[in-house]
């Protein structure tokens, strides 16, 4: 069967839609998006999964769909930002390139005991860069230009506007290094 064949279908063309909209999308959220029964939603995915239509991973405690097979690296990085929490301390750093957990937690307004799990959890898949100096932590974005190319890609499929100041943010610093270089 070939792909148009099996997005005959209007709810697997709905769902496919939404997939391709939103990359790294999770069930609950696909659900909650399509108004669809779970064991009917389930069904889909899985007879779209077996033919090749959408890609799925496993990320943690959830399982995210793909229309179209993605770099691992972007993948993970995809993943992350699709949960708020996260997206908004790696944007925080993002839009001030470098920065120390006292801040971070001043800012975000997070337990410290949340806000170290996330930076843990985040400094351990690659995603951000811990730099010790004395009794203080900065915290930077590793690969900073794959995680904007990431965001602007999918900037579209994140609904809050952190996103847009972020990436406003960090093209100035950007425009500003490159002025400077003349």
């Amino acid at each position: 069967m070939f792909k148009d064949e099996i997005l005959e279908n209007e709810r697997r063309r709905k769902i496919f839609k939404v997939i391709e909209t939103n990359p790294g999308i999770h069930l609950r959220e696909l659900q909650r998006a399509l108004n669809i029964p779970l064991a009917t939603l389930e069904y889909h995915l899985g007879y779209m999964t077996r033919k090749k239509i959408i890609y799925s991973e496993a990320a943690g405690h959830r399982k995210r769909y793909y229309a179209k097979p993605l770099d691992p690296e972007d993948r993970k990085i995809l993943s992350v930002l699709r949960q708020k929490r996260m997206r908004e301390i790696v944007l925080t750093i993002l839009a001030n390139k470098k920065v120390r957990y006292q801040s971070l937690s001043e800012h975000l307004k997070l337990p410290r005991s949340t806000l170290s799990f996330y930076l843990k959890y985040l400094v351990d898949n690659k995603i951000l860069l811990k730099e010790k100096i004395g009794y203080e932590n900065l915290y930077a974005v590793q690969g900073e230009d794959r995680v904007v190319k990431v965001l602007t890609a999918y900037k579209s499929s994140f609904l809050d506007t952190l996103v847009d100041k972020a990436l406003n943010a960090w093209m100035e610093t950007q425009f500003r290094k490159e002025t400077n270089k003349f």
